[in-house]
Order: structure tokens, then C-alpha cells, then sequence
């Protein structure tokens, strides 16, 4: 009888640890890693200033006067985004992103790593250079040509995000094919 109640046993046992597997399993997905850069929530591949625009206002955030063309600064608050307090947009002449640039002065390391941790767990590991816990200087290069780059071994801390190839309206003010169709080369 005992050997008969220890076999039931085991078997509840490696029931129970068979559920529990399948229960992990389901609730501790992996993250998917985003493979496109984004600026604000937004694709930053052909990203018009426009849009852009529509979602900074619409997060309570408004442009400083602008004298320069193609240049566009925004007050991110006096916390800022985990300490980062600027941005700066640069556009290109068909107002489509060619640049942001969003930096500040973070005295706080926990910040400082915090926003490098969010990258990588964003975007995985860099493309080129390193992060330790966080804190270094790295880029992620993106196939449809986009990039970010984040400094923040300093307390000067910056996060740059390009796209090396923003569309161009041509004169007739349609959007040039050709540049288009290299750009999927």
C-alpha cells in the first residue's frame, strides 16, 4: 500500500510540476524586441514633422519660437524624461525628420542607467559600441535606415535619432519615386 501511495504521489508531483511549467510558460513572455526606431511612440522612418508635432501637443508639450529654418525645440519639463529636458527637432525642406536630438544634464546615475536599460530592452544590444548596466555610449542601426545613437557615460546625456534618408517631396510636390525606390535597395 505504501509503495502504491508513493507512486500516486510522484505522479501528482510531476502533474503539478508539468502545470506549473505551462503556467510560467504563459506568463512570462519573452519581450519582443522592436526592430524600427521610434521617436515618441511614432515610426521615425519618413516621420513628418507635422505628425510629430500632433503628438508632442497632444502629450502637453509645445515648441519654443524658432528663428532658424528646418529647427524646432521643445521643454521636455524640469524632471524631463529621466532627467533628459530638451529636445530639438531638425527637418529637412519638405518638413519630413531628419534629426531629434534630445539631451540634458543627469546628475542622477540610477536615471542615467534607467535610460539605458529602456533602450536595450526596447531595441536589445546595440548595434555598435557598449552599454554596462546601462551607462556607455552605443548605436542601433535599423534596415530602413534609421539610427539611434545614446551617450551617456557623462552627465551630459544625449539620444539621437536619424533617418539617414527622410522622404523628399519632389517640385511637382509629389513624393519622389526614385529616391524612394533606392531607398528600399
Amino acid at each position: 500500500m505504501s509503495r502504491k501511495f508513493t507512486s500516486v504521489f510522484a505522479v501528482l508531483i510531476l502533474v503539478l510540476v508539468g502545470m506549473t511549467t505551462v503556467v510560467n510558460a504563459k506568463t512570462t513572455e519573452i519581450p519582443q524586441l522592436s526592430n524600427i526606431a521610434e521617436l515618441f511612440g511614432l515610426p521615425l522612418n519618413d516621420l513628418s514633422l507635422s505628425r510629430l508635432e500632433k503628438k508632442l501637443d497632444s502629450m502637453g508639450l509645445h515648441s519654443y519660437p524658432s528663428y532658424k529654418e528646418g529647427e524646432v525645440s521643445y521643454s521636455l519639463g524640469p524632471e524631463g524624461i529621466l532627467g533628459v529636458t530638451n529636445a530639438t527637432i531638425f527637418s529637412n525642406s519638405s518638413r519630413y525628420v531628419q534629426q531629434a536630438l534630445l539631451s540634458g544634464v543627469v546628475g542622477s546615475l540610477e536615471k542615467r542607467q534607467a535610460l539605458g536599460e529602456l533602450l536595450q530592452k526596447k531595441y536589445g544590444a546595440p548595434s555598435e559600441g557598449y552599454l554596462n548596466d546601462g551607462i556607455g555610449r552605443s548605436k542601433w542601426l535599423f534596415k530602413d535606415g534609421t539610427m539611434i545613437e545614446f551617450h551617456n557615460s557623462t552627465y551630459d546625456v544625449y539620444i539621437m535619432y536619424v533617418d539617414e534618408r527622410p522622404r523628399v517631396m519632389g517640385r511637382s510636390g509629389q513624393i519622389d519615386v526614385e529616391a524612394l525606390s533606392r531607398k528600399k535597395q
